[in-house]
């Protein structure tokens, strides 16, 4: 998977040891994975974008009018943040192993939006002008809510059932 992945570590002693626990039991945990990718990419992540919030809940960064018109300029949707193409949104993937799950976005930008930039970050233009123009806030789409680590324990318990 080119472009952008993330790592998750839990903080809560008591979830890595109950996931751990889970995982241990289990004969092949790549489906475990896989509907952990699952739930990431048609449930957790988009529920990011539609709420316009970090998966902590903090709202992202609005867009400033120099970004407003210059979407408009080009007829794209000037209010949806992250949305002008959907190129961001509509990539991200999901890989799986017997022992982990990679979600991201191969779109160039998507580390961008997620990490943010300075101006100027990635040199200059053939024109001569900073890379980005400006500064870029940082506005994560990827990463897991305090809701998204409990449906992920569910999710292990649900497959030890099936397994």
């Amino acid at each position: 998977m080119a472009g952008l992945t993330f790592t998750v570590e839990l903080d809560d002693e008591a979830l890595v040891r109950r996931l751990d626990e889970l995982v241990d039991r289990m004969e092949r945990p790549v489906g475990f994975y896989k509907g952990v990718g699952e739930y990431l990419t048609e449930v957790a992540i988009p529920r990011n974008f539609a709420q316009e919030t970090s998966p902590d809940g903090t709202p992202w960064a609005s867009l400033r009018p120099m970004t407003v018109a210059r979407r408009e300029a080009k007829g794209q949707t000037p209010i949806r943040i992250l949305r002008a193409s959907g190129k961001i949104a509509g990539e991200i993937n999901y890989e799986t192993a017997d022992d982990h799950v990679l979600v991201g976005s191969p779109a160039p930008q998507a580390a961008v939006m997620q990490l943010g930039a300075a101006q100027g970050a990635f040199g200059q233009s053939s024109r001569g002008g900073p890379i980005p123009w400006g500064d870029i806030p940082a506005r994560p789409f990827l990463g897991l809510s305090p809701e998204d680590e409990i449906e992920i324990i569910h999710i292990a318990e649900l497959w030890l059932e099936a397994e």
